[in-house]
């Protein structure tokens, strides 16, 4: 068999510690990363480019699904979801040729997902992917429970909805704002607004989302757009679409 550069991502420590030790035993496999979170696996798949990650399903940051739907386009490894899911989301993924092992599962379950890993040419299909996330994302809990985690120095510091004044894209690059900081994110301005409740927060151009309860003043712009005045004392326009959504918001 070929080695493989293995990326391990969980976030129950008995059940990453049991799948790196079974790993282990394989001299096939070489363990690149092993990773606690959702968000440091995505942002170490995207360093590393393994060529298989080992992903539980339900992680703090991202969920097992969201690494994959918003990995980058040359970043494409094969995927292993670790999962105790019901058998409905289990077919789910079997209709998506994703490979699974169903917790708890055995050395023997694992020897047969490295050889059909060894066999198979291609990378898992990212298209397959969200069709299995269609099926399976009405029933995951929140990645983080009103929390957004967000790197900061040598470890991440988790961010309650509350603490958002507004979200940007800068240089390509995403932006979270408080009152008093700003913290840069490994995450698309589209990934970030999936997982924010729409009550609280509102995309307002292709490159902002604002926290309503964060908004001081609204000011008529030109080209029938406003600007957003936050209370960080941040200024955003919207787009010429989005401020009809401001409108209805705001009814009037």
């Amino acid at each position: 068999m070929n080695t493989l550069k293995v990326l391990v991502a969980d976030d129950e420590a008995p059940a990453r510690n049991k799948m790196v030790r079974m790993l282990q035993s394989f001299d096939q496999v070489d363990i690149i990363n092993i990773s606690s979170n959702g968000l440091d696996a995505y942002n170490y798949i995207c360093q590393l480019k393994p060529d298989v990650a080992f992903l539980d399903i339900e992680m703090p940051g991202m969920n097992g699904l969201e690494i994959i739907e918003n990995l980058p386009p040359d970043v494409n490894p094969q995927i292993v979801f670790a999962t105790a899911y019901n058998e409905h989301a289990i077919r789910a993924f079997e209709l998506s040729a994703i490979d699974y092992l169903l917790k708890p599962f055995n050395e023997e379950r694992l020897a047969q997902t490295l050889e059909k890993l060894d066999k198979q040419q291609d990378a898992s299909n990212p298209d397959r992917v969200r069709e299995a996330a269609e099926v399976i994302a009405p029933h995951l809990s929140p990645s983080a429970l009103n929390k957004i985690p967000v790197p900061a120095g040598d470890r991440y510091r988790l961010l309650d909805y509350d603490e958002v004044v507004c979200i940007e894209v800068e240089d390509r690059c995403t932006q979270i704002y408080t009152i008093s900081k700003q913290y840069s994110l490994n995450l698309t301005l589209e990934a970030v607004e999936k997982r924010l409740p729409q009550e609280q927060f509102l995309r307002v151009s292709r490159s902002a989302i604002v926290n309503i309860h964060a908004i001081q003043e609204i000011v008529m712009w030109f080209g029938n757009r406003f600007k957003i005045i936050l209370n960080n004392g941040k200024e955003v326009i919207t787009s010429r679409e989005r401020a009809k959504h401001v409108k209805q918001m705001l009814k009037f």
